[in-house]
């Protein structure tokens, strides 16, 4: 009686130990290894990027390689994890201003020009017909524009 009941205990035992061992895993638990990530603004080729799960936004940015000269970074938290199928906007520096051309600007665009009048932008116009400008400088040969007026143009034009 004493083997037979050390049978059953043995019996029990095992059948105790391998109850509820070998219960299905969830696949949905495994994290992806890549996600799908859109960015959008200023970077150099916007579009939707396949990244590695730890990417964060400045990766995702150097795969659209790389910021504009006209992006505003100072907004973006650049250690930030986006979210998978997320997207990112790189916004652009509200402070930057297109430049005016003086070899290509009609009148009106060069008149906007701070101290430049009809008459100067008149002027401008008749040198460049001659010659065009070769640097920001030789706007100091158009009549009338000395180097106070230069230092007050100079970082809005270009040639």
């Amino acid at each position: 009686m004493k083997k037979a009941l050390l049978f059953l205990l043995f019996i029990f035992c095992i059948f105790f130990s391998y109850y509820g061992r070998f219960q299905p895993v969830s696949l949905e638990l495994v994290k992806p290894s890549l996600k799908e990530v859109e960015i959008k603004g200023e970077v150099q080729n916007p579009g939707v990027y396949t990244v590695k799960w730890e990417a964060t936004v400045q990766d995702v940015i150097e795969e659209a390689g790389g910021m504009t000269k006209t992006a505003d970074d100072r907004s973006i938290n650049l250690l930030m994890k986006p979210e998978p199928e997320s997207t990112i906007l790189i916004p652009g520096d509200q402070q930057t201003k297109d430049l005016i051309s003086i070899n290509e600007a009609d009148k009106e665009l060069l008149c906007e020009l701070t101290g430049i009048g009809p008459v100067m932008a008149q002027r401008i116009i008749d040198y460049r017909q001659n010659q065009p400008f070769t640097s920001l400088e030789q706007l100091m040969e158009v009549k009338g524009i000395g180097e106070k007026t230069f230092q007050k143009l100079k970082d809005d034009i270009c040639l």
